[in-house]
């Protein structure tokens, strides 16, 4: 991994994704439980690309993490929707270590296969 910290425009460009995708999902009158799932899928997803740009054009980095996001929405739209309508979702502190956990498999996942892609002599 070529840098070990994000730049000041890198954390800015992060905190402004996050709070559109806040806006949109407030202004389109969205559930609160949905709300938080699509501002948690937005770090996950921002932060395992920031991580994994050294790989960005390895193998089949791009359709590998297509395939994983639309693995996570299925998985997490399940997860949400089984929850009470009253329910503001899985959100807060508790939360944290989740997305954390799940970013890092994402980018051990999409790290792996674009090394073995690379490998590969086809």
């Amino acid at each position: 991994m070529s840098k070990s910290r994000l730049s000041p425009i890198e954390w800015v460009a992060w905190a402004a994704v996050v709070i559109l995708a806040i806006v949109v999902t407030k202004s389109a009158g969205i559930e609160g439980k949905w709300q938080h799932a699509t501002v948690d899928t937005v770090n996950v997803f921002i932060g395992v690309l920031i991580v994994t740009r050294p790989v960005w054009g390895r193998g089949n980095f791009w359709l590998d993490l297509a395939a994983i996001f639309l693995l996570h929405c299925i998985i997490l739209g399940g997860i949400v929707q089984s929850l009470p309508a009253e329910s503001a979702g899985l959100h807060g502190i508790l939360m944290i270590p989740v997305v954390m956990a799940e970013g890092a498999f994402i980018v051990v996942v999409l790290w792996v296969r674009s090394l073995r892609s690379r490998s590969d002599p086809s």
